[in-house]
């Protein structure tokens, strides 16, 4: 049961930025790290090309996705999140939330509207996820 997502200011400041400059488009990216316990920490992450070319929805092509996970555990790290962008409330879609059911990993979700993140994860249920930045 994950409890918490910990990332620097940095790694925030660099999502926010990746959603920014995705605009119209809704960003995504994955996050690379290690689960302990009932938290997950950050290392670092991927920026992915939102193949919808949205302002409303993403995907991640199918091969890249592949690709990445497989480097990823060469490296002896896991996907522990996925980040996206909404240009809304950070609430996750009826779209995400299917998705968050296959994949249950932390959703991290930014609101170019409101400059503001959430985090969620499947769990039986969607239940939202506390977000801590630590310094770097």
């Amino acid at each position: 049961m994950v409890g918490k997502i910990i990332l620097t200011w940095q790694q925030h400041r660099d999502l926010v930025s990746i959603a920014k400059n995705s605009l119209p488009e809704e960003s995504c990216a994955l996050l690379v790290g290690k689960n302990k316990g009932k938290e997950v920490y950050i290392a670092d992450l991927i920026p992915m090309k939102n193949s919808d070319s949205s302002a409303l929805s993403f995907s991640i092509d199918a091969q890249d996705l592949i690709d990445t996970y497989q480097k990823v555990e060469e490296q002896g790290m896991q996907v522990v999140g996925i980040f996206h962008s909404h240009p809304a409330e950070p609430l996750p879609s009826q779209t995400d939330k299917k998705f968050m059911e296959i994949n249950p990993v932390v959703w991290l979700i930014y609101s170019t509207l409101t400059d503001k993140s959430k985090a969620y994860i499947f769990e039986d249920e969607i239940k939202e996820v506390d977000i801590l930045h630590i310094m770097e």
